[in-house]
């Protein structure tokens, strides 16, 4: 698995891929928490975190398009399958190297609330569920990326398949209202990871929802690796 990684950290950064990505990601962070907080005056790090969560899950797919898609284009994946190494390593290095590069960017952001604290405004759970909603959330979905890419050799259908994924996921919240049925509506908002990470941005640690978001990342990582086995096999 370690070969794994390093493989994929080097491709991140030995290649454009990791440095726009991280480049974007910063800049958004920065730009919204100026413009959320520092202008506004506002000592509620959930308005930065409110504004950017959408434009970060666009950028999640930007990790992880290539993480099979182009292995199978450039006809690599032989040499991948031929490592001695399980199909569950092959998927979880991978999966932390995009992991790894996200953190990386996030960790930038780690300085918005030492700022808010300088200027008297901390509040520590509401801080600590921002983090850790983003985090599960964010790996969720890069968990989703990884499943799609291993489905395909386009890196396009690729990414626009996970966003399809990633939004249905996302946008479950209030849907079953749509077809009127109360049940339906209680499923949807169980679902949701909206639902989830909006309770944990208002310092909610709730460990359902918290749960959900875990199981949702391990089952598209499980479904990964059945997809990796079924194309080594």
């Amino acid at each position: 698995m370690r070969a794994v990684y390093e493989k994929e950290m080097r491709q991140y950064f030995h290649s454009v891929i990791g440095y726009v990505f991280l480049a974007i990601f910063v800049f958004i962070n920065a730009y919204y928490f100026l413009l959320q907080n520092l202008m506004s005056r506002s000592g509620d790090i959930t308005d930065y975190f409110q504004s950017t969560i959408t434009l970060m899950m666009f950028l999640m797919p930007m990790l992880t398009m290539r993480s099979f898609s182009e292995e199978k284009k450039q006809r690599t994946e032989i040499l991948l399958y031929t490592m001695p190494v399980r199909e569950i390593q092959v998927v979880l290095g991978k999966f932390l190297a995009a992991e790894s590069v996200f953190l990386i960017g996030l960790a930038v952001t780690l300085a918005f609330p030492v700022i808010l604290a300088v200027c008297g405004s901390f509040q520590l759970w509401i801080t600590v569920g921002n983090y850790l909603g983003i985090v599960l959330l964010m790996s969720a979905f890069i968990a989703i990326g990884m499943f799609v890419s291993a489905l395909t050799e386009n890196q396009i259908v690729s990414a626009v398949l996970s966003y399809v994924v990633i939004f249905a996921l996302w946008y479950s919240y209030g849907l079953g209202s749509t077809i009127q049925d109360q049940t339906a509506l209680e499923l949807f908002n169980r679902v949701s990871m909206m639902g989830v990470y909006h309770d944990l941005i208002m310092g909610v640690l709730d460990p359902a929802g918290i749960l959900l978001e875990i199981t949702v990342t391990f089952i598209f990582l499980f479904l990964t690796v059945v997809a990796v086995r079924g194309k080594r096999g």
